[in-house]
This record gives structure tokens, C-alpha cells and sequence, in this order.
């Protein structure tokens, strides 16, 4: 059961990965966008989390809740942190894509201007 749940993850992650590689330009505008909302959602979480551990220290049965309040925390953050890690994954990728357009106009210009020196030469006066 459970690999079939990563496999079937890690399918929807390639797929996802995979359809922001073919447009990075978007994503350039939106990853400082949703990483200022992963770190609202995850202070928000944080301060939901105190309150309930507060509550929990009100009740008789103090670990049992703590335990559920730690459990709900931790699949948020867990969550939060697979947000940031494919943003960083969608940065590096957007980053490459550019590195390699600026190598290949580079490339382009240097071909270009080897062919003009080449014509130059070739042509006596």
C-alpha cells in the first residue's frame, strides 16, 4: 500500500516538475509569491500549534494530546517543506534553463563572429 502511494507521488512530482521546466518563465514570477505564503501558512501553523499545546496542558490526559497536537503539526510542516523543496527545485531548474541560454547566445555570437573573421580573411582587397 504504501509504495504504491510513493510511487504514485513521486509520478504526480516528475509530472508537475516536469510541466514547470517547459515554462520557467512563470514560475520566475511566482516563486517569491509562494514562498511568502509557505512561511505564512507555516507561522500560522506555528501559532495554532502553541495554542493547542496550551489547551492540552489544561486537560487531564496531557501526552495523548500533546502526542495528536505534535502528529498534526508534524504532517503540516511536512507538507510545508515538500512545498519549499519543489520551489527550490522549480529555482534551480528556471536558474539552469537561463544559464544555458546564456551560453548558447554566447555561443551563437562567437560562431557569428568567427564567420565574419573568416569572410574578412577569405576576400583579399
Amino acid at each position: 500500500m504504501k509504495s504504491g502511494l510513493w510511487i504514485g507521488l513521486l509520478l504526480g512530482w516528475q509530472a508537475f516538475a516536469g510541466a514547470q521546466v517547459l515554462t520557467p518563465e512563470p514560475a520566475v514570477l511566482d516563486l517569491s509569491a509562494e514562498r511568502q505564503r509557505v512561511a505564512a501558512e507555516r507561522s500560522g501553523h506555528e501559532a495554532a500549534y502553541q495554542q493547542a499545546e496550551r489547551r492540552c496542558y489544561s486537560q487531564f490526559a496531557v501526552s495523548d494530546c500533546l502526542r495528536d497536537a505534535r502528529k498534526d503539526r508534524r504532517l503540516v510542516m511536512d507538507e510545508l517543506r515538500r512545498q519549499e523543496l519543489l520551489l527550490n527545485d522549480m529555482e534551480r531548474k528556471t536558474k539552469a534553463l537561463e544559464a544555458l541560454k546564456r551560453i548558447e547566445t554566447k555561443l551563437a555570437t562567437q560562431k557569428e563572429q568567427t564567420l565574419q573573421d573568416a569572410s574578412q580573411t577569405a576576400t583579399p582587397p
